[in-house]
């Protein structure tokens, strides 16, 4: 009898060790991002690239809203309808001359009349309306610390888009090799500039060690120190390329908060043991390696979407690596994130059918384009977004 109830007593602690373990993974990931059969396409003139770096909704005081992006092809921004999915007008702009803003990398919509353009070649950012006429220049070249800074671009491809709270305006930067051997220490990862006075200050976070500062610069892809950055409306939220964790910080960025976020298709980050001597092997290498990429913010559904490149090894004889590279690889997964920053799921997309680079959020989900070349229903002449929607379990 006593044999019989150890044996009684063991079967019940198994069963609830496993349904434990079942029951709490389950819960753990509780949500998947599921493909709909509703799209959204916008048609293209032959001027106008699919290779978008910067594209955001925007949403007029009338109530209209409007998907936009800059035209990698030529200086301006595109603007649709949304709802209509049709094409409303271009807003150009000139490289040279009075009103000119030479070449720009990304922007920020206010109002028709208050479009901000970060400079690529300068710390500037001019301020245009949607006549291309040049309202403003501010110059956001040193700190009140008297660091010099570094031009920044406010892209969606590597999300980074510009940060408004109030006057201020929250620039990203990247590590800055003019200060010597103690660039990892002395670069902010962002400064913050009030766009009344012009005041530019930097703020406390500094970039994690994920290589060495002699790796950055004798072997290093020009991405390991690379970041993706949002806004929840109280805390920003860092996702560095080739960093497993996450960082939370509210604006003053005294305080940092580090959480792992892991995928579980990425056993473990790599780095290349040397650098290609030729630019396609680059592009191939950085199509390849498996590290962590965009992380952005659903203000509709209280979640971040942190998007995963898993290793792949793509074919000697592939054309065009660097078109792959640009349009966010073949392969990706998306991390689910709730709102404490914990992991509630995480999908992995079919290859080769979603440039995982071009995204926007509206309140009916996320969408993605499948305006990726090597989908089987490419189309050069359309820019199209499959709805994805956030799926409990």
């Amino acid at each position: 009898m006593d044999t019989l109830k150890n044996y009684f007593l063991l079967f019940i602690t198994i069963f609830f060790f496993f349904s434990c373990n079942t029951f709490g993974h389950k819960n753990k990931e509780s949500y998947e991002l599921r493909a709909t059969d509703e799209y959204l396409k916008f048609p293209l003139n032959s001027k106008t690239s699919l290779l978008i770096k910067a594209i955001y909704p925007f949403v007029d005081k009338d109530g209209t809203e409007y998907l936009t992006f800059q035209n990698n092809m030529e200086p301006e921004i595109l603007v649709y309808n949304m709802k209509k999915q049709a094409y409303v007008k271009t807003i150009s702009f000139d490289r040279e001359g009075p009103n000119g803003i030479g070449w720009f990398g990304g922007y920020y919509i206010k109002g028709w009349d208050e479009i901000y353009l970060p400079g690529m070649m300068k710390s500037e950012i001019n301020i245009v309306n949607s006549n291309g006429r040049l309202l403003k220049t501010i110059s956001y070249a040193e700190t009140s610390q008297g660091k010099k800074t570094i031009p920044f671009t406010s892209l969606t491809s590597a999300y980074t888009p510009m940060v408004f709270i109030g006057q201020q305006l929250y620039i990203p930067q990247t590590i800055n090799l003019m200060h010597g051997d103690k660039a990892l220490e002395d670069s902010p990862v962002t400064v913050v500039l009030d766009t009344l006075t012009h005041k530019l200050k930097e703020l406390p976070f500094r970039f994690p060690k994920i290589i060495s500062l002699e790796d950055v610069k004798n072997k290093s892809l020009g991405l390991e120190y690379s970041y993706s950055r949002c806004f929840d409306g109280k805390n920003f939220v860092y996702s560095f390329f080739f960093d497993e964790n996450i960082y939370i910080t509210p604006p003053s960025h005294k305080r940092i908060d580090k959480i792992a976020v892991k995928s579980r298709y990425i056993p473990e980050l790599k780095f290349v043991d040397r650098v290609p001597d030729n630019l396609n092997l680059v592009a191939k290498a950085l199509s390849e390696l498996p590290f962590y990429s965009n992380l952005i913010y659903d203000k509709y559904r209280n979640v971040y979407y942190r998007f995963v490149l898993p290793k792949v090894e793509l074919p000697a004889n592939e054309k065009n690596y660097a078109e792959i590279w640009q349009m966010g690889r073949t392969k990706f997964s998306i991390i689910i994130l709730n709102d404490q920053f914990k992991v509630i799921g995480e999908t992995l997309f079919p290859e080769n059918v979603y440039a995982s680079t071009q995204y926007f959020i509206r309140k009916d989900g996320l969408y993605l384009s499948t305006s990726f070349p090597k989908n089987p229903n490419f189309d050069e002449n359309t820019l199209s977004f499959q709805r994805i929607e956030l799926v409990k379990l």
